[in-house]
């Protein structure tokens, strides 16, 4: 694209006046095109402070974007379980599932990808193969579909409640009741965008909390989800008073120690220094296989840092299979 400047224009910074000129690009787009000298004033500088004067010929010329690849990556993988047509992952805490806004590389996928190229195409560029997801900060089981067919059964059954997902979690403070069910929709925070809350208008999400073990401020609790809502988990957990431990983005880091007992501050505040995720991780994983009949059960102990936490509150964790 070539663009003349007019004789008679009011002097004007090169980037502020092909914003004017609307040529589809944002401020900072046409900054960065213009300091890799993709735009350029003819015969004069290229900086995107330049003042135009009139009478200047702008040459502008825009890459191809390059297409989006999910490339596989050496990244270690825990596989508990592969046929034909799916796996099941234990995903580890800090490790996004698939790529996203600022994460295109380093996840799951990739690393699945790596280990087999046999992934439904389902999902588009960025999520294939994924039929639930485990937030960034959450550890624990998950199924990659590996052939279309299986990733739709998947699919209906999961919208069906026929996979059934269990999570262990330690929640601040104390249930009311050693068995709770939360029903209660969820949907766009009203003053967060990229957070969710308990609203009227929202989806149907329902979640049931069993206590397992208490602790002085905390409660180790086996959590249920009849729905999967986003941070369903953690939304519900916020909403009823007890978020989940060292989850700051609803409400379960440093924020929660003034509610505490006094004499338990100070225990509080070490162990919200070694930990740096929300204290969720899923354990069991039970459904039937979609394409041979078989009911699978998967079941994974929770990892080093939330052990550790256990370990701190002088608690030994009981086999998996005996919660």
């Amino acid at each position: 694209m070539t663009i003349d400047v007019p004789i008679d224009i009011v002097p004007c910074r090169l980037d502020v006046y092909l914003v004017q000129c609307g040529i589809g690009l944002s401020r900072n787009q046409i900054q960065k095109f213009i300091r890799s000298k993709n735009i350029e004033v003819v015969d004069k500088g290229t900086k995107p402070n330049f003042i135009l004067h009139g009478g200047e010929v702008i040459e502008i010329e825009i890459p191809e974007d390059e297409p989006f690849r999910l490339l596989p990556e050496n990244i270690p993988v825990d596989i508990i379980y592969e046929d034909d047509y799916l796996l099941v992952v234990n995903k580890p805490a800090g490790m996004v599932t698939h790529p996203a806004r600022g994460n295109w590389t380093g996840t799951l996928l990739n690393a699945v990808l790596h280990h087999t190229n046999d992934i439904s195409p389902i999902g588009g560029d960025f999520r294939p193969g994924i039929v639930h997801r485990l937030d960034k900060g959450t550890s624990g089981l998950l199924i990659i579909a590996k052939k279309a067919s299986t990733h739709i059964m998947l699919s209906e059954i999961l919208s069906k409640r026929e996979i059934h997902r269990q999570y262990l979690a330690l929640l601040w403070g104390h249930l009311q009741e050693n068995n709770l069910i939360v029903d209660a929709p969820i949907g766009h925070h009203p003053k967060e965008p990229i957070k969710k809350w308990v609203v009227p208008a929202g989806r149907p999400a329902k979640t049931e909390f069993t206590a397992i073990a208490y602790f002085d401020f905390l409660e180790l609790a086996k959590i249920k989800l009849f729905t999967g809502r986003t941070h369903q988990i953690r939304v519900h957990s916020a909403y009823i008073g007890h978020p989940v431990f060292g989850d700051s983005d609803y409400g379960g880091g440093n924020e929660k120690i003034g509610g505490i007992a006094p004499q338990y501050r100070n225990k509080a505040k070490e162990l919200l220094k070694i930990v740096n995720r929300q204290m969720l991780h899923a354990y069991r994983l039970e459904f039937v296989h979609p394409e041979t009949g078989k009911a699978l059960v998967f079941e994974v102990a929770p990892p080093a840092d939330f052990l550790n936490i256990l370990d701190e509150l002088n608690y030994k964790l009981m086999l998996i299979k005996d919660l």
